[in-house]
Parts: structure tokens; sequence; C-alpha cells
């Protein structure tokens, strides 16, 4: 498997309630630098990303339309969409999102994700 298909693979790993859940799993895939800004404009660092993820529940994601650029060698960015359904499919959100994946010693940990409300695709 290429760096960029594992990293897509990771991506949407972050979107799953097993690895949400687990602040371990979340750890090992977040860098401690690692920083959010939400579809909503709100900014998030690690500790609150690992305080509020493992609570949320009642909700399901589909993320599509990959694509990556390499910013080094040790740093890649990935592009795609994602639709999130909330509460039985009555609230669904959609957004665009980057994130920047970083080589740390052996492992590719996220340092940075930016989600941004877009129209219904």
């Amino acid at each position: 498997m290429g760096i960029e298909a594992e990293l897509i693979e990771k991506e949407r790993a972050l979107l799953s309630f097993d690895v949400r859940s687990s602040p371990e799993i979340l750890r090992s895939l977040l860098s401690l630098e690692f920083l959010e800004i939400g579809a909503s404009g709100v900014f998030f660092g690690l500790d609150s990303v690992l305080d509020s993820l493992p609570l949320e529940s009642s909700w399901s994601a589909v993320s599509q339309d990959f694509e990556h650029r390499r910013l080094s060698s040790d740093l890649i960015q990935l592009f795609y969409r994602v639709v999130i359904s909330r509460q039985n499919g009555l609230m669904t959100s959609y957004s665009r999102r980057t994130s920047i994946w970083r080589k740390e010693g052996r492992e590719w940990k996220m340092v940075y994700n930016q989600g941004t409300a877009i129209s219904p695709f």
C-alpha cells in the first residue's frame, strides 16, 4: 500500500466510532501538535479533541473524492469531501476537508485538519 492510500485509510478511520471513542487510538493518529478548525469555524487542539470525540454518538460519515499532494518528504496534504448524517438522517451536513499528515519517527500523524461547510453534493 502506498503512503497516500495508507493516509486515506487513516483519515477514514478517524471518522469511525471505534477510533473516535478510543483516546489511545486517537493519540496514535494525531500529533501532539494537532490543531483543527471545524466546519463551524471552532478551533480545537489535541486535548479538546481527546475530551470530546469519545463522547460523540448518533452520526455516520461518508468520505469521498480524495486527492493528495506532497508538501515535502515528510508532509502530505489530503483533500476530500464528507457527508455527515446525524439523528437518524434528519440532519445532514456537507463539508470539504483538508488535513496535513507529518511523518513523526516511523509513523504518519495528522497535525492539522480543517472542515469548510459546503452545499450538498
